[in-house]
């Protein structure tokens, strides 16, 4: 039974490490959390536009916050459309 369990978590995890959408987002956020405002910047964007999956305001809201910050202007551009 756990040699079955192993095997289907093995394949879970092959599958996130396959969808290049996911990891281009685990790329950038972190890129941002390593102070690159323009990865920020690409992390609010993705989200709002939903390029990384299904659109998500909350978590765009919250780079934009972060990139505008620390000088986006494209981030504070975002944030006037949240």
């Amino acid at each position: 039974m756990r040699q079955i369990e192993h095997i289907e978590m093995t394949e879970r995890i092959e599958e996130i490490e396959l969808d290049p959408k996911k990891t281009a987002l685990l790329n950038l956020i972190d890129l941002a959390a390593k102070g690159n405002i323009e990865a920020a910047e690409k992390v609010a964007l993705g989200y709002y536009s939903g390029e990384f999956g299904d659109k998500n305001p909350a978590k765009a809201k919250k780079w934009a916050s972060y990139a505008a910050k620390h000088g986006s202007l494209a981030a504070k551009e975002l944030l006037s459309k949240l």
